[in-house]
């Protein structure tokens, strides 16, 4: 019978030092868990800001497919409207011309209107 409570109180010595282990790698486990978390959350903010980078990217190439389509449309109606060939290519150099100065035009408005005025 001494026997029987010698090794009851092993069993219980032992299921009480296993519980205590098991505790330690519960509460490790939960950092672990955190800091999955935390790198979850960082990786869905990462790709929400690069899928709209790329709608945006996807406008900016629309824009600049109707932007072709609209100079394509140009050319056709200068080169449909009975003009000879030379006439449609001095109207589509003067468009890109038009352009080229535009383009100059605005850069130069931007870059006056960022420049520090100083009174001497």
């Amino acid at each position: 019978m001494i026997w029987g409570y010698g090794i009851m109180g092993l069993i219980l010595a032992l299921l009480w030092w296993q519980n205590g282990s098991l505790q330690d790698e519960l509460k490790e486990q939960h950092t672990i868990n955190k800091m999955a978390i935390n790198a979850n959350e960082r990786w869905e903010a990462e790709i929400s800001k690069l899928n709209s980078e790329f709608a945006k990217g996807l406008e900016t190439l629309s824009e600049l497919k109707s932007k072709k389509e609209v100079e394509r449309v140009y050319v056709k109606e200068v080169s449909n409207n009975t003009n000879s060939c030379i006439d449609a290519v001095n109207a589509v150099y003067e468009r890109l011309w038009e352009r080229e100065n535009n383009r100059t035009t605005s850069n130069a408005k931007s870059s006056y209107t960022k420049a520090a005025i100083s009174a001497k």
